[in-house]
């Protein structure tokens, strides 16, 4: 596979080379930091997409500048969920009907997208900014070596108690982020499936092109949902 860097469940950009050499120690909060510093655009990037979700797609135009994440919703009613991505901070707002902009509360980063298993914070950023983090080990997602890392979530009203993240140690990519609830039971799994070239103004990059997205059932460990984030180029 190409060089990429995965920006969560939108955009990835190609990277500037390994984040730390086999010699330095693993910096979980260093490594997030350089996720969410990977984020930011000189030149505005818009790309088309959809939540699929069985016969249901739900439409959306995402566009990253250099502070911003926005994922247009098309479909009736329209609904626009921004974030702003800050070096140490972020926020996160939407609006309805082309109404004004107001901020989501972290007791409904859980709310579902659209009636779809995919929800504000499955969307965001916000999980890389989670204090904390701790380096667990080395793996393998995807036949790329991966670091994992756990974040805990400082809010106890959010979706959920526990993320574990799987980052690609060359690149920084985000591969895999499997989320928890307060009982440490498994209840959503996001996944990178595809991944494409992108060419926009005389640059290339590559670009996120389908997501897994389970949810599932705490007591059984049985798929309640399969949604699928889709981007075209």
């Amino acid at each position: 596979m190409n060089k990429f860097l995965l920006i969560t469940a939108a955009v990835a950009l190609a990277s500037s080379g390994p984040l730390a050499t086999a010699e330095e120690p693993i910096d979980a909060a260093a490594v997030l930091r350089a996720v969410r510093h990977s984020t930011a655009q000189n030149e505005e990037l818009t790309l088309k997409g959809q939540l699929r979700e069985g016969r249901k797609k739900h439409p959306f135009r995402m566009t990253i500048r250099r502070t911003q994440i926005a994922f247009l919703f098309e479909d009736k009613p329209p609904h626009t969920v921004v974030l702003d991505l800050g070096a140490d901070q972020f926020r996160l707002r939407e609006n309805h009907n082309n109404r004004p902009f107001s901020d989501v509360p972290p007791a409904e980063y859980g709310t579902p997208i659209r009636n779809t298993g995919v929800n504000y914070l499955d969307i965001s950023l916000a999980y890389l900014y989670w204090p904390n983090p701790k380096y667990i080990k080395e793996d393998v997602v995807s036949e790329r070596i991966t670091w994992l890392v756990e974040v805990q979530n400082p809010d106890p009203k959010g979706p959920y108690a526990k993320l574990l993240i799987w980052i690609d140690k060359q690149t920084g990519g985000l591969m895999r982020m499997q989320g928890y609830n307060k009982e440490g039971k498994l209840i959503k799994r996001m996944q990178v499936m595809e991944v494409q070239r992108v060419k926009r103004g005389g640059k290339k990059y590559w670009a996120l092109e389908k997501m897994q997205i389970y949810t599932l059932d705490p007591k059984t460990g049985r798929v309640r949902s399969r949604t699928y984030m889709e981007l075209d180029k």
